[in-house]
């Protein structure tokens, strides 16, 4: 299955032919993969044999695997990076260019939901700097904003695990303010019954917490997880998650001594992977293109999406 752009940002969709499985509903040309055929090699063939257009280049971002009443499917989703031709339906299939973000998940198969947050999701997951102490707040705050500004496709979470709930509070509410002023998505690492009250706010549940569910909470913003391993992609995947952020791809400062599993294993995990996954530990703004390259939705970090050098404090 692909994910194929054009120059505007919209998105390729085609329409499942009459007698056919799910007929009528809308989906991401693809198709079944033949035997002994590469699942890139499936998608060249297959968009060129329905659409007519040229796929030279993709990277996989993700693997959906999905139950329906009829049959068990596994669709390896590929983010189409280069393509060439004119799109025409060759089996008489009508086909559309749509903003993804006007999208209705209810015209498209249930197995859709990761392919809408790999095409909406920004690229760049900002992490706050955790003040020790209430004093240093505001300048956390300004620290935060003041790079926000100057990108424009990010979302954030707020992290501070030093800080009880008032003080969390005094950090998190004039974000989620500022955050909401400019549509940029936030996501609490927080207790939840410290942030319920903030419209549509999100969750980032660290390990501990997604542990402990047996499905996804019931949060109108996102939902994400801190996962460390496949087994906690599969988690984030079953329990329905926006998104997962992997660690460590480096070394980090943080945690000085603990290797990374490296670029290699990491593209390794992203491609079998249900949820859109980010690159975390030691990433560097320049970092994005490698992170991009292995399939994933983009890179987390706190020192490196702030601009702040190895060593220097967040305020």
């Amino acid at each position: 299955m692909g994910l194929v752009l054009d120059a505007e940002g919209r998105v390729l969709v085609s329409r499942r032919l009459a007698g056919r499985h799910l007929a009528g509903y809308w989906e991401f040309p693809g198709g079944k993969i033949d035997a002994g055929e590469s699942a890139f090699a499936g998608l060249v063939r297959e968009l060129h044999e329905e659409l007519g257009i040229v796929v030279r280049a993709g990277v996989q971002c993700l693997t959906v695997r999905h139950d329906f009443a009829e049959c068990s499917v596994a669709l390896r989703v590929f983010r189409v990076t280069e393509w060439s031709g004119t799109v025409h339906g060759r089996e008489g299939q009508e086909w559309a260019w749509r903003d993804p973000a006007t999208l209705d998940p209810a015209d498209f198969p249930a197995a859709n939901h990761p392919m809408f947050q790999a095409l909406v999701l920004p690229q760049r997951y900002v992490i706050t700097p955790s003040p020790a102490v209430r004093a240093e707040i505001p300048a956390v705050v300004e620290q935060v904003q003041a790079a926000l500004v100057a990108m424009d496709d990010a979302m954030l979470q707020v992290r501070a695990p030093s800080l009880g709930r008032k003080d969390y509070r005094a950090l998190v509410e004039p974000l989620h303010g500022f955050a909401r002023g400019r549509g940029i998505p936030l996501l609490a690492n927080a207790p939840w019954e410290w942030v319920a009250d903030l419209s549509g706010i999100g969750w980032h549940l660290p390990e501990r917490r997604w542990r402990a569910l047996d499905e996804r909470p019931p949060v109108s913003g996102l939902v994400a997880a801190s996962v460390h391993d496949a087994e906690g992609l599969t988690a984030a995947a079953r329990l329905g998650l926006d998104f997962a952020v992997l660690s460590p791809v480096c070394s980090t400062v943080s945690h000085p001594g603990v290797p990374g599993m490296g670029w290699a294993q990491f593209a390794a995990q992203v491609r079998e992977a249900g949820v859109p996954v980010y690159a975390l530990g030691g990433m560097r703004a320049s970092d994005l293109e490698q992170a991009r390259t292995c399939g994933a939705q983009g890179i987390a970090a706190i020192r490196g999406l702030l601009g702040m050098e190895a060593g220097e404090t967040a305020v």
